[in-house]
């Protein structure tokens, strides 16, 4: 007597469908991950430098941070600057002295901020940089140079992941959440 094997079992086939979907959460998992972690990057890096420009301009004379969205490769840049005399000059710079911007965030990394006393996120753009200045006399965030802005939060997304950054105008303290 032969046996008919033609075709699948109902078990066979809702096995199949269980891989099939734990390899597909799997790769959708891995991929969030990966895009949240340039988020976590980013946010991490602006914060470091503002802890760093803090220090600087308490220790030497003004200094701000410029954050900005490069147009020709839309990737998120950070310049760090010294006041000398009455112009500003980068803190790192090439042979030639020129600014060398450290790259903190790809293109798929979104950075906004809020300014003081206002509700509306204004996203960074190649055209419309963030500028953070410190205070020497204490370390407080200020808007005495034409082109600091004050800002209240910095909001970096990325992936499934999004941070904001809370400053304080009066301390220059910056806090790190995940949002």
């Amino acid at each position: 007597m032969r046996k008919n094997n033609n075709g699948y079992s109902l078990v066979e086939l809702i096995i199949v469908i269980v891989i099939m979907a734990l390899l597909t959460g799997t790769a959708f998992l891995s991929i969030s991950i990966i895009f949240g972690a340039s988020a976590k990057t980013c946010a991490n890096d602006i914060k470091e430098a503002l802890a760093e420009n803090k220090v600087t301009a308490m220790g030497k004379s003004e200094a701000k941070v410029e954050i900005y969205r490069d147009a020709s490769d839309n990737n998120v840049y950070i310049i760090q600057w010294i006041k000398e005399g009455e112009d500003w000059k980068p803190k790192k710079t090439d042979d030639a002295g020129n600014a060398v911007p450290e790259k903190i965030g790809n293109s798929r990394v979104y950075v906004a901020y809020v300014k003081k006393g206002e509700t509306t996120e204004v996203e960074l753009t190649s055209g419309n940089p963030l500028q953070l200045c410190f205070d020497r006399s204490n370390g407080s965030f200020s808007d005495k140079s034409e082109d600091c802005i004050l800002c209240e939060k910095i909001y970096i997304r990325g992936g499934s992941r999004s941070y904001v950054m809370t400053l304080v105008e009066l301390t220059g303290k910056v806090e790190l959440e995940l949002e």
